[in-house]
C-alpha cells in the first residue's frame, strides 16, 4: 500500500536541498532545532516538542541528534511492538486481530529499518542513513493506511502517527547531514 502521498513526500525530498550549511559538528541550539523541524515534510510542532522534552538536546552536536532521534525512534518501536504483540494476543474480535497482526509484522520491518539507519548513522553514511529511515517510515505507513476507519482504540492510531513521524525526522535529518558533507 503505497500511498502516492508517501512518494510525492520522498520526491520534494530528494530533489529539494534542505541546507548545504549543516555540519555533523554543529552544536544544537534552540534556532538551529527550530530550523531542522521547520524541513519541508516535517510535522513542526511535533518535531520540537519531541526534541525539546529530552534535556539532552541541546548538550548535542547534529550528528549527535540524529544519533538520540534514531535511538528514540527505535525505542518507541520496540515498545509498541510489545503493545501490539499484546493486543494481537488479547483480541478477540478477528478484524482487530487481523489487522493489529499486520501493523506488528510492519512495526517489526518498520524497527529493523530504523536498526539499519542507526548502524549508518553512527559510521556517517548519511545517504544510506536516509534511505534506511525512509524505508522505515513507509513500512508503518502500510499500517496507518490499514487502520484508517477502523474501529481500533485512539491510543494505538496515535502511536502509528508519532512512530511515523519520528521516522520522518531521522529521515529529513539524515538528509540535512549528508547535504551538509
Amino acid at each position: 500500500m503505497f500511498s502516492v502521498l508517501h512518494l510525492l513526500a520522498l520526491v520534494l525530498i530528494s530533489v529539494t536541498p534542505l541546507c548545504s550549511s549543516y555540519t555533523p559538528s554543529d552544536k544544537v541550539t534552540k534556532e538551529l532545532v527550530v530550523q531542522l523541524c521547520s524541513k519541508p515534510t516535517l510535522y513542526k510542532n511535533f518535531c520540537i516538542a519531541w526534541l525539546f522534552s529530552d534535556p539532552k538536546t541541546l548538550t548535542l552536536d547534529l550528528h549527535g541528534l540524529l544519533g538520540m532521534v534514531i535511538e528514540k525512534t527505535q525505542g518507541f518501536g520496540f515498545r509498541t511492538i510489545k503493545l501490539t504483540k499484546s493486543l494481537v494476543n488479547t483480541t478477540t474480535d478477528p478484524n482487530l486481530k487481523m489487522i493489529y497482526g499486520s501493523c506488528l509484522t510492519d512495526y517489526e520491518q518498520s524497527t529493523k529499518g530504523i536498526e539499519i539507519a542507526k548502524g549508518y548513522a553512527s559510521s556517517k553514511v548519511y545517504f544510506s542513513a536516509f534511505m534506511a529511515a525512509y524505508k522505515a517510515m513507509m513500512a508503518i505507513s502500510d499500517c496507518e493506511t490499514l487502520i484508517e476507519a477502523q474501529p481500533i482504540p485512539a491510543y494505538f492510531s496515535r502511536r502509528v502517527v508519532m512512530f511515523e513521524r519520528m521516522c520522518s525526522t531521522g529521515m529529513v535529518f539524515s538528509k540535512v547531514l549528508k547535504e551538509g558533507k
